[in-house]
């Protein structure tokens, strides 16, 4: 993790479109969603069930649900401090 002891969010090319329009969308959300994300974004215990570890194929992955129709995807890099978003938007 970083020095200052915060993660850093990387969005992926093909989730920024997504991530953009959950920001004019869900602006109170989305600023929850980046505090949680910069501080412990593996930590689902946390998040009132927002948060998930995802099962299966996307067993890497944790979800967030920022709605009932939106949600955002990510992985953690605990050893290099980043949080990488690869989906952003209706529930796929």
């Amino acid at each position: 993790m970083s020095n200052s002891g915060s993660f850093k969010i990387r969005v992926e090319r093909r989730a920024e479109d997504g991530w953009y329009s959950l920001e004019e969308k869900l602006p109170d959300e989305m600023a929850e969603l980046k505090a949680f994300l910069k501080r412990q974004p593996a930590n689902t215990r946390i998040t009132n069930g927002k948060a998930k570890k995802l099962k299966g194929r996307l067993k890497e992955y944790l979800q967030y649900d920022m709605s009932y129709s939106d949600r955002v995807r990510y992985s953690v890099d605990k050893h290099r401090g980043v949080v990488t978003v690869v989906y952003a938007g209706p529930h796929p």
